[in-house]
């Protein structure tokens, strides 16, 4: 499904990304993850994921969420799977910058200080949405546990990350992409 709803490809590089860079790869999940019949599927590697990240941690993970708009649905399609297995977890958004009135909140959806909790991405390219992310959850007071994507571009967001001491998972690559797409194509 993401090959054939959210990811392009060209030999020269002629997309621009979120960064101002240019890409030979365009990668826009929410083609993919707003689909009624990938959220099933969404949550359900998500949760197992996510089950993994508990076992090593030790800890369990209370919520997951990340920048709005991108990690919402699939932090939705993980709530939705974690209630029908029986072991919910929550789920919130992380506002790009704080609410304007009102309580000036960051995060929306799931509160509790100290909860421990996993960053959903839909895509991870420099890493930079990310950061984002993580200090919006930390002005909420969450611990992070790590961040989880659907797809790591591979260009840097990973190191990024671990420069600042957060770990990153990813369910596919690029190049698990790009393999794909060479047998449709």
């Amino acid at each position: 499904m993401l090959v054939q709803h959210s990811f392009q490809h060209s030999a020269e590089p002629v997309f621009t990304l979120a960064s101002g860079r240019k890409s030979r790869y365009y990668i826009n999940c929410k083609k993919t993850t707003f689909l009624s019949e990938a959220m099933p599927l969404l949550g359900q590697l998500f949760f197992e994921q996510i089950k993994a990240i508990e076992q090593t941690g030790g800890k369990q993970i209370t919520a997951v969420g990340g920048l709005t708009l991108g990690a919402d649905p699939i932090a939705y399609a993980i709530a939705y799977h974690s209630a029908l297995a029986g072991e919910p977890i929550q789920a919130f958004s992380v506002r790009k910058e704080p609410k304007g009135h009102g309580a000036q909140k960051w995060v929306e959806g799931f509160e509790q200080p100290g909860a421990r909790v996993v960053i959903i991405e839909d895509v991870v390219t420099t890493g930079a949405s990310t950061l984002k992310a993580i200090e919006g959850a930390l002005h909420a007071g969450f611990a992070i546990a790590k961040v989880l994507a659907l797809v790591d571009r591979q260009e840097g967001g990973r190191e990024e990350l671990q420069k600042s001491g957060y770990g990153l998972e990813s369910i596919y690559t690029t190049e698990d992409l790009m393999r794909v797409a060479g047998q449709v194509g």
